[in-house]
């Protein structure tokens, strides 16, 4: 069997800052969105110590990258881990 490549991230369903932007406006406009991949509905993950959302497939698991939500738009943060900016009540 040959080795393969993972696939690029740019081609990966949700991994641009445009279809975050189209399926975040959708959702805040109160739209079922469903997952690029399966038709399946799209949770929203909150990772409220961080300040960072992402959408994730209730069906295949397809997760988006987690970003940020301003007036401006969404800001993919892309090394973001859950819970990695701290904001504890202890901190």
């Amino acid at each position: 069997m040959a080795d393969t490549k993972p696939p690029d991230a740019a081609s990966l369903p949700l991994s641009t800052t445009a279809e975050l932007n189209d399926v975040w406006a959708r959702f805040r406009g109160g739209a079922m969105v469903h997952c690029p991949v399966d038709a399946g509905p799209l949770a929203l993950a909150v990772d409220g110590a961080a300040g960072a959302y992402r959408f994730v497939c209730t069906d295949c698991g397809l997760a988006s990258p987690w970003f940020e939500s301003g007036p401006l738009g969404t800001n993919v943060r892309w090394h973001l881990q859950p819970g990695a900016q701290g904001g504890g009540v202890d901190e």
